[in-house]
C-alpha cells in the first residue's frame, strides 16, 4: 500500500515562501488548497489537480511548492512534460543561470533528466554535497511524457531519437547508477507533478500505466483545461476571472466588416492584417521599453495552421518582400521542425536579440510555451470551437511586462480568425474552454430582476412602508440601512431578503446600482439605489468651452449652381482611400451574465489592390447599368471616354482598392441621380458667442432606471435608455434619442483611432447653436480628434438633405466656426462642425471615412504645397 506524504500544513512557512516566491494571490491560495490536502486524508493514488487559468504562473506555483517540499523534508519530485519543448523550459525553469530559472528558493533543485544523469549519479556515488550549508536540495527528474511511458520492445538500443529508445533508457541499466525508473520506484515519498495533466486524464493509458507503476506518495496536477466529469479538482480559478484581475491580457476579436473567405487570397489578407496590427502594437511597445528604460522586446504575430504542409507554405509566403521579406522573422515550429537551432530561437523568442516576428505552427505549441511578447494570433482554416480555447489564446495571454501597463494596444491580445465574432462566441463549446460554464450558470441578471421584483411585493403585501431615498452607488455596508455583500455575485438572497450586490471594483462599470432590500430581521423599509451618471475616470482632467451663441439677421444674396465639370471633379474628390478597418471586440465574462463582446478601438489596414483597368471596366457598367441612363451608343461612348476617365483623374490618390472602388460607386451613384441640385435658400446669421465650460458633473438616472450593455441592432434599441461600454466618451454610460442617427455614431466615434474623446450633448447641458434670431438647436456630440479638433456633430436620418431648417442649422455652425478663429477664448484651438448622415455613418468605417463623406467644415488651414 502506498505511503502518504509525511507533510503538515504550516502557515508561516507557507506565507514566506509565498512571498519569496512573489506568488499571485490565485497561486498562493492554489498552494494553501494542495497543502492542506496532502496534510489530510487523501488518497495517493488519485491524481490531486490543480485547474488555473492558462498565463496565470502555474510554474511558479510548482517551484514554490517543491521549495515547501524540501523544507518539510521530501527529497524527490518528477516533472512530467507533454513534450520536448515544455521539458526543455521546465529544466530552464529550474537551472541558475538560465534566463528563465525562477527566483525564489535559496537550494535551487539539482536537476536530472534521461539525457543527464549527473546530479544523481553524484548524490548516490557520495556524501550529500554541502554547497547549502546543511540545506540539502531537491532532486527533480524532470521527463516528458514519451520518456516515462514503457517502451513496446524493451530490447534494442537506448541510442538515437526514435521513441522506444527513448523510453528505454530510463528502465535499463546504467553502470554509473543503476535503473533509473527503479531507483524512483523504490522511493517512499516520491511525488509526481503532471505539468497540462489534461493531457493525461483517464483515457491515457499508457501514461497512467506508468503512474501506477510509480506508485507516488502524492500525484499532482496542473492544468487550465480540468475535466470537471472525471478530475479530482481540489482548487479552480478559472480564466475570466484571471482576465478581470488583470493577470493576463484581455482578448479581443479583430474582424473585417464582411468576415474572410477561405480561399488563399482571404487567407492572405488575415496574414497582412495581421502584420499590420502587429507593426501597430509594436510602435505602443516601444514607446513603453523607451519611456521605462527596459530592452526591446519585439511584438509577435503567432499563425495557427491546419497541418505541417499548411505551416510551410504560410512560412514561406511570410518570408517574400510583400510581407517580413527576411527569413530570420519567421520561426516555423511542428513536427519536422523541431532541431536545436528552431528550440534555441524558440527559447530565445522574447528577448532583445531576437530577430522572429512571426511563430508559424500547428499545434507544437499548444501547452506550456510561456513567451510572453505574443501580440496578434491568426488562426487560419480553424474552427470556432479551435478558436477560443484557452490553449489557443494561452500562447498570448501572458503579460509582456509582467504587468497590466494600461495601455490598451499592450494589455490586449488580439486574434484574427475567418468567422464573424458572433459565431465565435456561440460555438458550441465556447463557455467550456473559457472557463465560463460556472459563471453563465449562475443566474443572470432577468433571474435577479425578477427575484427583486418578487420580494418587492411580498415585502409589500407585509404591510411595509416604502421608504424611498436616492444614494450614492459607492456607499459601503458601513453606516448603511441596507445590507452589500461583496462576493463577486449579482444574485438574491432572498431567504434573509437581502440583494446580494458587487461593489463596482475591477472591470465593473462606476456608478451603477441596483435596488436593494433590506434584512427584514431588522429593517422592513424597502430603499431604491438610484444610478449617477458620472465622469469617465480616464477623462477626468477633460474640459473645454462650447460656443453658445445668439444670432444677429443679414439677408444674403441668392446664388444659383449647375451641374458642370465641376461636380465631377467634386463628386471625386469625396472618394476615401483611407484603407479597411479592422473592427475589435474585446470578450467580456462577468459572473452571472452572457458572455458577450464590447467595442473596441478599431485598426485601420490596407485594402486588396485593384488595377486600373478593372476599376475602369467597374465604374462605367455601374453607371450604365443605372435605371435612368439611356442604353445607347452615345451614352455609353460617353460614359467610357470622358465621364469616368474625368472622374477617376480627379480623384485625390493613386492606385486603386477595393475600399476606395466601393466609395467611388458610391459617389458616382449619387452623382448621377441627381443631374441637377438647387442651392437652399437661407437666412444668414452673424453669432455673438459665449463659452461654456464643459462638460458638467453628470445626473442622476429616474428611479428604477438602470444601465444595459451595448446592442447590435436597431431592433434592440430603445430611445432613452442608457447603455454602458462608451470608453471614449466623457461619460461611460450615454443614452441616445435614434439608433442610426446617433447611436451608430457613437460606436464610430468611439471606436476609431483618430479620436481622442467625444461627449454626448444633452439638452439640460445648455449647449446650443441659434440659426436664427429666434430659432436654436443643441448638436448631438462634441469630440477632439488626434489633430486636437474640436468637432461638433450632428447626427441625421437622410431626409435632413433635402431639409430647409436642418440647412440653416449647418449654415449658422459653418458660420460659427470660422468666427471662432477671432475669439480671445478661442485662441490656439481649432474648431469643425460636421453633419453626419445615416447612410454616410454606416458606409463610413472610421472618422477619417466620415469626414470624407460628410464634408465638414473647419478653420484648420490646409498646409501650402
Amino acid at each position: 500500500m502506498t505511503t502518504k506524504l509525511n507533510i503538515r500544513f504550516d502557515s508561516e512557512m507557507l506565507e514566506e515562501i509565498s512571498s519569496e516566491f512573489d506568488l499571485r494571490a490565485p497561486n498562493k491560495e492554489a498552494l494553501r488548497a494542495l497543502i492542506f490536502t496532502l496534510d489530510g486524508d487523501y488518497d495517493p493514488s488519485v491524481m490531486q489537480v490543480l485547474d488555473l487559468a492558462t498565463g496565470v504562473g502555474k510554474t511558479y506555483l510548482m517551484a514554490a511548492f517543491m521549495e515547501y517540499l524540501r523544507r518539510q523534508g521530501i527529497g524527490n519530485v518528477v516533472i512530467v512534460t507533454p513534450g520536448k519543448t515544455v521539458q526543455s523550459k521546465t529544466v530552464q525553469n529550474f537551472t541558475p543561470g538560465s534566463p528563465r530559472y525562477i527566483k525564489g528558493s535559496a537550494v535551487p533543485p539539482d536537476v536530472v533528466t534521461p539525457q543527464d544523469y549527473s546530479a544523481w549519479v553524484a548524490r548516490l556515488d557520495g556524501p550529500k554535497q554541502l554547497t547549502f550549508g546543511q540545506e540539502v536540495p531537491m532532486l527533480a527528474f524532470i521527463f516528458n511524457i514519451q520518456q516515462l511511458i514503457a517502451p513496446k520492445d524493451a530490447d534494442g538500443s537506448t541510442h538515437g531519437t526514435t521513441q522506444d529508445a527513448i523510453r528505454r533508457k530510463p528502465r535499463r541499466f546504467d553502470e554509473n547508477a543503476g535503473v533509473l525508473f527503479d531507483y524512483l520506484k523504490s522511493l517512499d515519498d516520491l511525488v509526481v507533478i503532471a505539468d497540462e495533466s489534461h493531457l493525461y486524464g483517464s483515457t491515457a493509458v499508457a501514461f497512467n500505466s506508468a503512474l501506477k507503476e510509480l506508485d507516488p506518495a502524492a500525484a499532482i496536477g496542473l492544468t487550465a483545461s480540468a475535466d470537471k466529469k472525471t478530475d479530482h479538482v481540489i482548487y479552480e480559478y478559472p480564466l475570466y476571472r484571471a482576465i478581470e484581475d488583470k493577470y493576463v491580457k484581455a482578448p479581443v476579436l479583430a474582424f473585417r466588416k464582411g468576415g474572410y473567405g477561405t480561399d488563399k487570397t482571404s487567407e492572405e489578407q488575415q496574414l497582412r492584417d495581421a502584420l499590420q496590427l502587429r507593426a501597430f502594437k509594436q510602435e505602443y511597445y516601444d514607446s513603453y521599453t523607451n519611456s521605462h528604460h527596459l530592452n526591446h522586446v519585439n511584438a509577435v504575430v503567432f499563425v495557427v495552421c491546419s497541418d505541417v504542409e499548411h505551416a510551410t507554405q504560410v512560412a514561406d509566403l511570410l518570408r517574400t518582400p510583400e510581407y517580413l521579406g527576411k527569413r530570420e522573422t519567421v520561426l516555423q515550429v511542428d513536427s519536422k521542425h523541431e532541431d536545436e537551432l528552431t528550440q534555441r530561437r524558440l527559447d530565445e523568442l522574447d528577448r532583445p536579440q531576437s530577430p522572429v516576428l512571426a511563430v508559424v505552427s500547428v499545434n507544437k505549441l499548444k501547452e506550456g510555451w510561456d513567451v510572453k511578447n505574443i501580440a496578434v494570433i491568426v488562426t487560419l482554416r480553424a474552427m470556432a470551437s479551435e478558436v477560443l480555447t484557452q490553449q489557443t489564446m494561452g500562447r498570448g495571454l501572458r503579460l509582456p511586462f509582467g504587468k497590466y501597463t494600461d495601455v490598451w494596444q499592450i494589455d490586449q491580445l488580439d486574434i484574427i480568425a475567418h468567422q464573424s465574432f458572433k459565431e465565435l462566441l456561440t460555438a458550441e463549446n465556447v463557455l467550456q474552454q473559457f472557463g465560463l460554464e460556472e459563471a453563465v450558470a449562475e443566474p443572470d441578471q432577468a433571474h435577479i430582476e425578477d427575484a427583486i421584483q418578487k420580494a418587492v411585493e411580498i415585502s409589500s403585501r407585509s404591510g411595509s412602508n416604502s421608504a424611498v431615498s436616492s444614494t450614492n452607488s459607492n456607499l459601503t455596508s458601513e453606516g448603511a440601512s441596507h445590507k452589500f455583500v461583496d462576493n463577486g455575485i449579482d444574485g438574491p438572497d432572498l431567504r434573509s431578503g437581502t440583494v446580494l450586490v458587487s461593489k463596482g471594483n475591477g472591470n465593473r462599470l462606476p456608478g451603477v446600482g441596483i435596488r436593494t432590500i433590506t434584512d427584514a430581521a431588522h429593517d422592513s423599509e424597502l430603499e431604491w439605489q438610484t444610478i449617477s451618471i458620472i465622469r469617465n475616470p480616464r477623462f477626468a482632467d477633460v474640459s473645454y468651452l462650447f460656443p453658445v451663441t445668439t444670432m444677429k439677421m443679414q439677408q444674403p444674396p441668392i446664388e444659383l449652381s449647375e451641374i458642370s465639370d465641376t461636380d465631377i471633379e467634386q463628386a471625386a474628390r469625396r472618394v476615401t482611400s483611407t484603407g479597411d478597418v479592422l473592427f475589435r471586440k474585446e470578450i467580456v465574462a462577468v459572473l452571472g451574465k452572457e458572455l458577450r463582446a464590447e467595442d473596441r478601438e478599431s485598426a485601420e489596414v490596407d485594402s486588396v489592390h485593384v488595377n486600373d483597368e478593372d476599376a475602369r471596366d467597374a465604374l462605367v457598367k455601374l453607371v450604365m447599368d443605372m435605371s435612368l441612363v439611356p442604353k445607347c451608343e452615345p451614352t455609353a461612348r460617353y460614359v467610357k471616354t470622358f465621364m469616368v476617365p474625368k472622374f477617376m483623374n480627379e480623384v485625390t490618390f493613386t492606385g486603386w482598392t477595393v475600399k476606395s472602388l466601393g466609395s467611388a460607386r458610391n459617389e458616382l451613384l449619387s452623382l448621377v441621380q441627381s443631374y441637377v441640385a438647387e442651392t437652399l435658400r437661407a437666412t444668414r446669421e452673424v453669432p455673438t458667442i459665449h463659452p461654456k465650460q464643459m462638460p458638467g458633473e453628470g445626473y442622476m438616472l429616474p428611479l428604477g432606471e438602470k444601465v444595459y450593455p451595448q446592442i447590435e441592432t436597431r431592433a434592440q434599441f430603445i430611445r432613452g435608455r442608457v447603455y454602458s461600454g462608451w470608453f471614449k466618451s466623457l461619460f461611460e454610460n450615454e443614452s441616445f434619442d435614434s439608433f442610426t442617427g446617433e447611436y451608430q455614431l457613437a460606436r464610430l466615434l468611439n471606436t476609431s483611432p483618430s479620436i481622442k474623446w467625444w461627449q454626448r450633448l444633452h439638452p439640460q447641458d445648455g449647449a446650443f447653436v441659434y440659426y436664427t434670431a429666434k430659432d436654436r438647436y443643441f448638436p448631438d456630440f462634441v469630440a477632439q480628434d488626434t489633430s486636437d479638433v474640436y468637432w461638433i456633430i450632428e447626427g441625421k436620418d437622410e431626409r435632413g438633405r433635402d431639409d430647409t431648417r436642418v440647412q440653416a442649422k449647418r449654415r449658422a455652425a459653418e458660420t460659427l466656426v470660422r468666427r471662432l478663429v477671432a475669439e480671445d477664448a478661442y485662441a490656439h484651438q481649432h474648431w469643425g462642425y460636421l453633419i453626419a448622415y445615416e447612410q454616410d455613418t454606416a458606409h463610413a468605417d472610421s472618422w477619417e471615412d466620415l469626414k470624407t463623406l460628410a464634408q465638414p467644415v473647419s478653420n484648420v488651414l490646409k498646409p501650402e504645397h
